[in-house]
């Protein structure tokens, strides 16, 4: 089990991250969002023991991860920015990273290699963003990690290498139980995959909870008023107009489904119709909820 105990980190006396808590079992994937700046890659080098927490703790199975060789032997980090020595082919990459990681697997890493298809004898310095976003996500599983820490990973990916990551991602959090932090601007492909998330913003955490919980906590509506209203006449405060189409009206209210339904009637709506909502949209409206 992965734990962040009341984790905080600064930059030259400014906060980055501040009082967050995360626990991530094996076999989970947790998600990170928010804005550029939020502080969610602070947060995940502080996950992977590149940063040292200026307060509270990360525990991989009770053991802090910082300047502890043994335990990020269990952890793989896929950074924003592949950073590789230009010089070198990926096959020698591969070497090195047979010296470094004691459970590494070239035969996993071909076996990966299968779909992505990249040419071992090509040196770094000529591979695209997109070949070097797959080269660091087959090093990663090929470590054979207990744990994975991902910073927007699916970066320069075309739409069949995006599926080709999701798939893998998916069969090895279910065959070896791994663990996987995921931080991502890719709002749709978080939906398809987590199963809980920490939204972030100002280096604070505004919300968590699973993503079922997230996706049950706000509703998107649409509706005819009665006796004349308009949505300029919607006075309560849960009740967020976000567009009129013709008499219809597009809204979203926050809180418990059933009780909502109630007010909403009672407010004046007909002809009332839930409508699908995009964890993007709840994203926004938890922002903008949590940050007035």
């Amino acid at each position: 089990m992965l734990k962040v105990l009341n984790a905080g980190k600064d930059y030259n006396k400014v906060m980055a991250v501040e009082n967050m808590d995360i626990t991530v079992n094996r076999g989970e994937i947790h998600g990170i969002i928010g804005s550029n700046g939020a502080g969610k890659t602070t947060l995940l080098k502080c996950l992977a023991g590149i940063y040292r927490t200026d307060r509270g703790k990360i525990l991989y199975d009770d053991r802090e991860i910082y300047d502890m060789p043994e335990v990020k032997q269990k952890v793989a980090y896929v950074s924003d920015n592949q950073e590789f020595i230009s010089i070198y082919s990926i096959a020698g990459i591969i070497r090195l990273y047979e010296n470094f990681y004691e459970d590494f697997s070239v035969i996993k890493f071909d076996e990966l290699n299968k779909k992505f298809q990249l040419n071992k004898k090509k040196t770094i310095g000529n591979l695209s963003k997109g070949q070097k976003t797959k080269l660091a996500f087959m090093l990663a599983i090929a470590q054979r990690a207990e744990y994975l820490i991902m910073d927007e990973p699916e970066s320069g990916l075309d739409a069949e290498s995006r599926k080709y990551f999701k798939d893998i991602l998916i069969d090895e959090v279910e065959k070896r139980e791994l663990g996987v932090v995921i931080s991502s601007h890719n709002l749709s492909g978080i939906e398809q995959i987590c199963d809980s998330l920490t939204i972030m913003e100002k280096g604070k955490m505004i919300w968590q909870g699973t993503l079922d919980e997230l996706m049950e906590s706000v509703q998107k509506w649409q509706a005819v008023w009665k006796d004349g209203k308009t949505p300029e006449s919607i006075t309560d405060p849960r009740i967020s107009v976000c567009g009129q189409i013709g008499r219809l009206t597009e809204f979203y209210t926050m809180g418990n489904r059933d009780e909502n339904l109630k007010r909403l009637s009672e407010c004046g709506a007909e002809e009332l119709e839930g409508k699908q909502i995009t964890l993007e949209e709840i994203y926004c409206l938890i922002k903008k909820e949590k940050t007035k």
